[in-house]
């Protein structure tokens, strides 16, 4: 099974893994979250998603979630990617669950779950009208 990790600025990736825990319980086996803080050092920070990605890994590999692109948790982690370790930015609880449910039932696809996530953003009204198949003013 594939290890996951989440990364973030501020608290973000412990509240994300808070609401997983809402729908898959308390004890997910190899998943993890790391916080940067005001004042924590990038270069640590790197370090700490090296050393918990490789606990982790179990031997199946690590996905790496980040919350947004270019930023310092994104940018520590991308010396790392290999073979073994991959990175998925702009993270979302959509994709989040998606990829805690199917792991553990066999191969993960990266670019399935990016395509979870996008699935996952939605304006809903437009989505509404468009099921409804006419177009309303919703305000």
């Amino acid at each position: 099974m594939k290890g996951i990790l989440l990364i973030s600025h501020g608290r973000l990736a412990e509240g994300m893994a808070d609401s997983a825990a809402l729908f898959l319980g308390d004890r997910i086996p190899q998943f993890d979250w790391l916080c940067l803080e005001p004042g924590d050092s990038a270069h640590e920070f790197g370090n700490r998603i090296m050393e918990k990605a490789s606990e982790l890994d179990t031997g199946e590999g690590v996905i790496v979630l980040a919350d947004i692109c270019g930023g310092t948790p994104s940018n520590q982690t991308i010396p790392g990617l290999s073979e073994k370790l991959d990175l998925i930015t702009g993270v979302n609880l959509s994709l989040l669950v998606q990829l805690l449910t199917e792991r553990e039932y066999g191969q993960v696809s990266v670019p399935e779950l990016v395509e979870a996530g996008r699935k996952g953003i939605m304006d809903m009204k437009a989505a509404m009208a468009q099921a409804a198949g006419e177009s309303h003013d919703w305000l």
